[in-house]
């Protein structure tokens, strides 16, 4: 026994997330690539990892009920030892109980925490003749969301502000869940029928959306699928395409995507104008632009310029110069959390005014590339009303430009002043949209 079990990689991966500062879709990609994991096993640990990030508040709730040591006193590598091994008990129906103690105590061993083995033995143990502790608050409170979701409280309590007790939960219930995996055609080579013709073809299970999308299963490696490397889809969330019909895109406009990688809305705007026109991709990350521009070589696409640029710095060669401007802006992305469970843990309440006003910043910059009767769209993947519906009302009261009526999506979503906040569903995250037209 040693770390490459996947227990012991999905450890070793937690301790990088939640010791080290990684992001989780990083740290699983570089772990699960150096070691020698079989594919099931390498689903196990990804799933074991996301789970454990998932309800992280609460497992850790659980062990300090149980444990005479609080957690944050323990070895860091015992401490992730116990919440992957808690996760299985508590989370993963189809683990053995007793399986997961047995594993937990031999990886302990074989580690270099033999000493320590029957601690963990004792608390998981403990934990399995005693399901029902700790109670569980009262539904609906604050408390109770941060509990049975593993929110922090500041978060729970914000969320309520933010969306009503209703949607709220709805909201973390939603997020509490495996994310879909979507992709959207390259609508100029192929069609949505045809598209899911071929990746049923391949192997792959598709339910088809609206807004030509497809919602797709049992993928397993998407660069070695012929379709993928054919260049006839690409991955995006079904959400961020209301971003791109806000726009209101014609065959032949110049559309400035201001933080563009890694380029799904700039690909789906060169795909809503046929790849006419121009479509300048830009981004402040070097690397980040030739993942757009790599993209843009494999599915064939001409009209998309990808570009190295901050979206802070004024280029006043580009003054007017746009039929329509999408700011999809960098924000708190609390609206992903079920992509990246590790947000509700890394974010803190004075990052939400910090991003507030690089946005406010960001936002007053790209109203001045919008030609006159142009559109400027402003999209966040966040909930915090500070980042959203706020921003634009102080917009609007200082720059020539008035809202346009939100397209109505058929999921769920809330309408306010013109804003659009689409919620978190069964087929895509959230995101907020506000369209307006330069007087």
């Amino acid at each position: 026994m040693n770390t490459q079990t996947s227990r012991g990689v999905a450890v070793t991966i937690l301790q990088e997330i939640l010791e080290n500062g990684a992001y989780a879709n990083i740290a699983l990609r570089k772990a699960l690539g150096e070691s020698e994991l079989d594919s099931r096993d390498r689903a196990f640990v990804t799933e074991l990892v996301n789970e454990t990030l998932r309800n992280l508040i609460s497992i850790d709730q659980v062990l300090n009920h149980f444990s005479s040591l609080p957690i944050k006193e323990m070895k860091p590598f015992i401490r992730n030892l116990l919440r992957v091994s808690l996760c299985q008990i508590r989370h993963i129906e189809k683990t053995p109980e007793s399986a997961a103690v047995n594993e937990a105590v031999n990886l302990a061993k074989h580690s270099g925490y033999a000493g320590l083995s029957g601690f963990v033995n004792g608390i998981l143990r403990t934990i399995i003749r005693k399901p029902d502790e700790p109670p569980t608050p009262k539904h609906g409170s604050p408390d109770y969301l941060a509990s049975r979701y593993s929110y922090p409280s500041w978060l729970a309590a914000s969320l309520i502000k933010w969306l009503g007790a209703e949607e709220a939960l709805h909201f973390c219930e939603v997020s509490h869940t495996p994310p879909p995996v979507t992709v959207f055609p390259n609508t100029i080579k192929i069609t949505q029928a045809d598209l899911v013709a071929r990746l049923e073809e391949e192997g792959v299970m598709c339910t088809p959306l609206t807004n030509d999308f497809i919602m797709v299963r049992n993928m397993g490696d998407i660069a070695k699928l012929k379709t993928f490397q054919q260049g006839l889809f690409f991955v995006m969330d079904p959400g961020a395409m209301w971003a791109i019909c806000a726009l209101g895109l014609t065959p032949g406009q110049t559309v400035i995507d201001l933080c563009a990688a890694p380029g799904g809305k700039s690909f789906a705007a060169a795909c809503a104008m046929n790849d006419t026109g121009l479509v300048r991709a830009f981004d402040v990350h070097p690397h980040r632009t030739g993942l757009v521009r790599e993209t843009m070589k494999r599915m064939g696409i001409t009209c998309v310029k990808p570009e190295t640029k901050d979206a802070m710095n004024l280029d006043p060669k580009l003054l007017e110069s746009a039929d329509a401007v999408l700011l999809d802006a960098p924000c708190t992305g609390f609206g992903t959390i079920r992509k990246r469970p590790e947000i509700k843990y890394n974010r803190h309440p004075r990052d939400i005014s910090d991003l507030a006003k690089k946005q406010r910043e960001m936002l007053t910059i790209a109203a001045k590339y919008v030609k006159p009767g142009g559109k400027l769209v402003y999209s966040t993947c966040t909930v915090a009303r500070e980042e959203n519906i706020e921003n634009i009302q102080w917009f609007l009261q200082k720059h020539p430009f008035t809202m346009r009526p939100a397209i109505i999506p058929d999921t769920r979503h809330i309408i306010e002043e013109d804003t659009l906040l689409l919620l978190p569903d069964t087929t895509n995250d959230c995101f907020f949209i506000a369209a307006m037209e330069k007087q």
